[in-house]
C-alpha cells in the first residue's frame, strides 16, 4: 500500500465525468495539501492539455504507459467508459499503482475477481466509484439501520425496495472544458456475460450496469452482505424490476427511464414497527445530500423523524476517502474486492431475465 503522505495522483481520461467527478475534486484536495497531482493523460491531447491548464496540473503525459512509467505517480483515477476498465485497471495495477475507477466495475465476474485478486497480490488499492457510500446522508442511515438491527426499536427488518426512476442528474453543473478535437476514440469492446447472446438482451444488462450497480450496491452497504437474485425482468431498456433475498430480508431493486425535472431516486428499508427511507440526491449536485426519516412506532403511536446532515458532495468525499487510503488513514469504503459482489449479482440476474 502507498501510506505516502501526501500521495502522488494521476488522472487517465478527461471527460466531462472525469474533470467535474474527479480530477476537479483531487484538485481541490491539492490545494488544501492533502494530494499531489502529477499530471494527466486522454487520447485526445488537445482535451488534456486544457484540462491541465484549467486544473494547474504540471504534465500532460503522451499515453497511458507514459503515465504508469512515472515512479512519482503512486494512484491513477481512471475515469472510462465500462468496457475499457478491464484491461486499463489490469495495466495500472500491474504496474504497482492504485486505482479509482468509475461504476460498474467490469461486465463479467471473472474479469471482477481477476482484477481483485491482483490489485491484492500487488499490495495496492482499487476502488470503484459508487460514491454514495460517502454520502452523509447515506452514511447517517447506515448507523441507524445497523442500529435498529443490533436492537429491538423497529424489529427485525423485513424488507428493502430501491428504486431509480431518474431524470435530470446534472441539475446544471457547469459546463466541463471542450475543445475541437476529431481524434476519434477506439472501438468500445464490451465484454458481456454469456447469457447476453442477443441485442436486446445487451441493452438491458448495460442499462442495469450504467445505472442500478448504485441500487445493487447501496443495498449491499446498507445489509452488510450479499444478496442472492431470485427474479428480473427488463421491458427493454425502459423499465427494470428485480426481487432478490439476503438471508430473511426481501430486496426489489426497480426503476425506469424516466424524464423529470429532478432526480428520483430513494430506498426504503421496512422493519416490524417501522422504516427508514433514504433519498439520494442528483448525482452531480454539489449542493446536496441525501435526506433520511425514521418512523418509528410504539404503543400505538407512530412518528417520523427527518434527519438534516451538513452539505458536502459524495463525490468530493469519495475523493477524500480515496486519498486517505492511500495515505493509511482509513479504509475504501468501496474496494474491489466488496464490489465483486455487484458483478456476481448483476451477472446472474440477465442470466434469469425475462426481457419484454
Amino acid at each position: 500500500m502507498t501510506n505516502r503522505t501526501p500521495p502522488v495522483i494521476a488522472a487517465i481520461g478527461t471527460g466531462m465525468m472525469g474533470q467535474l467527478a474527479h480530477l476537479a475534486n483531487y484538485a481541490r484536495l491539492r490545494d488544501d495539501g492533502a494530494c499531489e497531482i502529477a499530471g494527466v493523460t486522454d487520447l485526445k491531447r488537445g482535451l488534456a492539455d486544457a484540462v491541465a491548464a484549467r486544473y494547474r496540473v504540471p504534465r500532460v503525459y503522451a499515453d497511458a504507459d507514459d503515465l504508469l512509467a512515472d515512479p512519482r505517480v503512486d494512484a491513477v483515477a481512471c475515469v472510462q467508459q465500462w468496457p475499457n476498465n478491464y484491461a486499463l485497471v489490469h495495466r495500472i495495477l500491474g504496474a504497482g499503482k492504485s486505482v479509482i475507477t468509475e461504476k460498474p466495475m467490469v461486465g463479467r465476474v471473472e474479469e471482477a475477481e481477476a482484477l481483485s485478486a491482483l490489485a491484492q497480490a500487488r499490495g495496492v488499492h482499487y476502488a470503484v466509484g459508487f460514491m454514495k457510500r460517502y454520502d452523509r446522508g447515506v452514511e447517517l442511515a447506515k448507523a441507524v439501520v445497523d442500529d435498529a438491527r443490533g436492537g429491538n426499536d423497529l424489529g427485525a427488518l423485513l424488507a428493502v425496495d430501491a428504486v431509480c426512476n431518474g431524470g435530470d442528474w446534472l441539475h446544471n453543473i457547469e459546463p466541463p472544458v471542450r475543445v475541437d478535437d476529431a481524434t476519434p476514440p477506439p472501438p468500445l469492446r464490451p465484454s458481456y456475460p454469456d447469457a447476453c447472446r442477443t441485442p436486446a438482451s445487451r441493452a438491458a444488462y448495460e442499462w442495469l450496469l450504467n445505472i442500478f450497480s448504485h441500487n445493487v450496491n447501496l443495498c449491499h452497504f446498507l445489509l452488510g452482505e450479499e444478496m442472492t437474485p431470485r427474479t428480473a425482468r427488463f421491458h427493454g431498456d425502459r423499465a427494470f424490476a428485480a426481487t432478490l433475498h439476503a438471508g430473511d430480508v426481501l430486496v426489489t431493486v426497480r426503476g425506469v427511464a424516466g424524464r423529470a425535472h429532478d432526480w428520483r431516486e430513494w430506498a426504503t428499508l421496512t422493519f416490524e414497527r417501522g422504516e427508514v427511507r433514504i433519498d439520494t440526491p442528483t448525482p452531480m449536485n454539489r449542493q446536496r445530500s441525501a435526506a433520511v426519516a425514521v418512523l418509528r412506532g410504539r404503543d400505538g403511536r407512530f412518528a417520523t423523524t427527518h434527519h438534516h446532515v451538513p452539505v458536502d458532495w459524495a463525490f468530493f468525499r469519495q475523493a477524500g476517502g480515496f486519498v486517505g487510503a492511500l495515505a493509511g488513514t482509513e479504509p475504501l469504503r468501496a474496494p474491489a474486492a466488496e464490489c465483486v459482489k455487484d458483478v456476481r449479482v448483476m451477472q446472474r440476474l440477465i442470466e434469469i431475465a425475462e426481457i419484454a
